[in-house]
């Protein structure tokens, strides 16, 4: 599998690869948007292993990197496969910090990180493999990052915060346990490296 790059679009779409702004319509009255906010969608398309289905990832409500939810299992971010799902109307688990954005295809050969990197191995900061002992123990191998600069800050009061610390100067990885065909049965966050 070669590496997929995905980079912020200086312009938003409803369906496909994204970013902030208003989660999948098909969250629309799910528990989760009432306790965690919606940072990004990687399309059907975006990889193999989602076959058919789209990724969205959502973080707890008023995480801050210095929080007790940073460790495998209990990290306070969540990866949730779906059908297909255009952006909804709701504003219910909308990011206040982050702004809306596609993300399209970017160089893989690019100098700088990209912001969403699909791979079958993950590009560390820290060179640290341990990092992923737990998650891998537990029968996942990795299936992307994201990068933590590059967010699309919103016109909130203060984006600051989104823009510096959503994931402390460092990057989140995924792993997920597929099955036979090679389609991912579940999808978590491994690690933060920072």
């Amino acid at each position: 599998m070669e590496p997929v790059h995905l980079a912020i679009a200086p312009v938003d779409r409803r369906e496909g690869s994204r970013v902030g702004g208003n989660p999948p319509r098909c969250f629309a009255g799910d528990t989760l948007v009432e306790t965690h906010d919606y940072l990004l969608t990687l399309a059907a398309s975006a990889a193999e292993w989602l076959l058919g289905r789209e990724l969205s990832v959502f973080v707890r409500r008023g995480f801050t990197i210095g929080d007790d939810d940073l460790e495998y299992p209990d990290i306070g971010v969540h990866a949730v496969l779906h059908e297909p799902s255009g952006r909804g109307d709701g504003i219910v688990g909308r990011h206040p910090g982050l702004g809306s954005a596609a993300l399209i295809s970017a160089p893989v050969d690019a100098e700088e990180a990209p912001f969403v990197r699909i791979a079958r191995d993950p590009v560390l900061i820290q060179n640290e493999p341990s990092y992923a002992h737990a998650v891998e123990a537990d029968g996942y191998r990795f299936l992307f990052q994201v990068n933590e600069e590059g967010w699309p800050v919103s016109d909130a009061p203060d984006p600051e915060f989104v823009e510096e610390y959503l994931f402390g100067y460092g990057s989140a990885y995924f792993y997920g346990r597929l099955d036979s065909k090679g389609a991912a049965q579940i999808v978590v966050p491994g690690f933060f490296d920072f």
